[in-house]
């Protein structure tokens, strides 16, 4: 959702466009803010104007590519970086785009070559450093992911994401008293984004504190009603704590507002084979193998190799042949 200063900003390019259509500048600057605000084709259609009245800059080519990486036109996005890469073969952003591709193809060493090479190029550019420790998350290497997100922060302290990525890294460490503190530092900074909140909810929860996660995805929940994970997260806190429910009618109780949960994720987006999975470990508990049957196997039509959905729905299918 596009705030009142982004409008206005939008407004005025429009008319500048309007009284100077073939003001490369303008068709640039309206691309960029699209694309910061997720108008993915509507940045193309202005990056690709830009590029027809100012063909020999790398930005506008990178720009481009990067939009396009975007819709998931990743030919697209190649040609265009490649196009970038040839006007001026040391423009930074154009080897983190090529490190983005790497990085959706699955190839995380060249992946991890491209954003050291940006690095190399400019040492001082954090967001060069946040992606390298997304490469390494991809490989596996908490060590060199966490290096990768401090040094981003120390480039630049009100780095949000860079925050929540070394706090998530941190919680995968272990080290979950540092994992907490970055996650707040992160909603101290941005105390209206959601994925901060629902981060700490999540770190919360791995710490067994299950009513402070869910203050945090509730919290969540009223930024961005239509966050399915967090939906999903603030069910799987409820069935937490129904399985150490003092009576059976507090168990009842959590279990209830756990399928709620669910129910509510999928209902918001119905491919989230999680949300699947726990609603059918929810009903399972309550005695509706049924229902529990039919969500296995809506979890297992999303993601065929969900293991864990095989085995639930299999243990339940030799059950129903033996009655």
């Amino acid at each position: 959702m596009k705030n009142v200063l982004v409008e206005a900003s939008i407004e005025t390019l429009r008319q500048a466009i309007r009284l100077k259509p073939n003001s490369a500048n303008s068709h640039y600057s309206l691309g960029l803010i699209y694309l910061n605000t997720g108008e993915y084709q509507a940045a193309i259609e202005c990056f690709k104007t830009a590029i027809r009245l100012r063909p020999g800059e790398a930005e506008g080519h990178c720009r481009l590519g990067l939009a396009y990486e975007k819709t998931g036109d990743y030919q697209a996005a190649l040609e265009c970086f490649e196009e970038a890469k040839r006007i001026y073969p040391d423009h930074v952003d154009t080897h983190c785009g090529f490190g983005l591709l790497y990085g959706k193809k699955g190839d995380y060493q060249k992946e991890i070559e491209c954003y050291q090479e940006a690095i190399r190029l400019k040492p001082d550019y954090a967001i060069a450093h946040y992606n390298l420790g997304v490469a390494y998350w991809h490989t596996g290497d908490t060590r060199k992911e966490i290096e990768c997100y401090k040094e981003a922060i120390r480039l630049k302290p009100d780095y949000v994401i860079a925050h929540c990525g070394l706090g998530m890294a941190y919680g995968k460490a272990g080290e979950h008293q540092k994992a907490l503190e970055c996650l707040k530092e992160a909603a101290r900074l941005e105390p209206d984004e959601a994925e901060a909140q629902c981060n700490l909810g999540r770190m919360y929860g791995e710490a067994g504190e299950y009513q402070k996660a869910m203050e945090y995805f509730e919290k969540t929940i009223r930024l961005k009603p239509t966050y399915a994970e967090a939906h999903n997260n603030l069910g799987f806190m409820y069935w937490k704590t129904g399985l150490s429910s003092a009576t059976p009618s507090a168990q009842a109780g959590d279990y209830k507002k756990a399928i709620e949960c669910y129910e509510e994720a999928i209902y918001i987006d119905p491919e989230l084979a999680l949300a699947h999975y726990n609603l059918g470990v929810a009903y399972e508990a309550t005695g509706d193998n049924k229902k529990a049957m039919a969500c296995y196997k809506e979890a297992l039509r999303i993601q065929p190799d969900y293991a864990e959905a095989r085995d639930k729905l299999g243990k339940l299918e030799g059950i129903k042949q033996r009655d």
